[in-house]
């Protein structure tokens, strides 16, 4: 490849991670409390040469509170995570879809356990969505009798978190969470995901126009090489 090809390829390839991105996030448009994930663009020198770097992050800003009316949805209103037991260990998720599974204990659309300050919630069996109240603190009473706290944590650098499936995240084993203080807990709502489709769409009919300008570049000077190599050697 010459000189000249590097920057632009290196310009499709960060494109690429763009429009891998943008992909994702349209697939989970609808996803209860999906975060969409974006890409940072940034320029390093590297031989003289200025290449195009892609940094992938996510987005972790609050999608929009949507009344569900079913007593063990909750949304989380400010920072923070339900914490749910994965099959590698803890997992943080802003979907707080719950349901009981068939020893009443509190899990979401995976199957994981919901965890409360005490360890997982158990319901009774005999209260129906009527009996379960859940306030701001994230204290849950059934029956009129209170049955466990929910756990909502977060982190000093959301960007640790890595996905871990079913919209969960996992933390680095050395990064410890902690009590998300200031956020409240919404009963009977579910936090939609904060992708905009038309901004995604937006983007998407971007980055294939900058990947087909940039790719119409590289054949032109891969043509003119070529050109150059054959009087060379003429």
């Amino acid at each position: 490849m010459s000189m000249s090809i590097g920057p632009t390829a290196s310009s499709i390839d960060a494109m690429g991670e763009q429009y891998r991105a943008i992909t994702q996030n349209l697939a989970n448009a609808s996803t209860v409390g999906y975060k969409a994930k974006r890409t940072a663009f940034s320029q390093v020198l590297r031989r003289s040469q200025a290449t195009v770097k892609a940094s992938p992050f996510i987005d972790f800003t609050q999608g929009a509170l949507v009344q569900t009316g079913r007593a063990l949805d909750m949304a989380i209103n400010g920072d923070g995570f339900f914490v749910v037991e994965g099959p590698n260990g803890p997992s943080y998720t802003r979907n707080g879809t719950f349901r009981p599974n068939a020893s009443g204990q509190l899990v979401n659309g995976s199957g994981w356990l919901l965890q409360g300050e005490s360890g997982p919630i158990t319901i009774p069996t005999q209260a129906g969505d009527e009996d379960i109240s859940i306030d701001p603190e994230g204290n849950i009473l059934a029956m009129g009798l209170p049955v466990g706290k929910v756990k909502v944590v977060t982190f000093e650098n959301m960007q640790v978190l890595v996905p871990a499936g079913g919209g969960a995240f996992s933390a680095p084993r050395n990064v410890e969470p902690e009590d998300a203080e200031e956020s409240s807990v919404i009963q009977g709502h579910q936090e939609a995901s904060n992708v905009s489709t038309v901004e995604e769409l937006v983007g998407l009919i971007t980055v294939t126009r900058m990947y087909e300008a940039n790719s119409k570049t590289i054949t032109a000077q891969d043509d003119k090489l070529k050109s150059l190599l054959s009087v060379a050697m003429a």
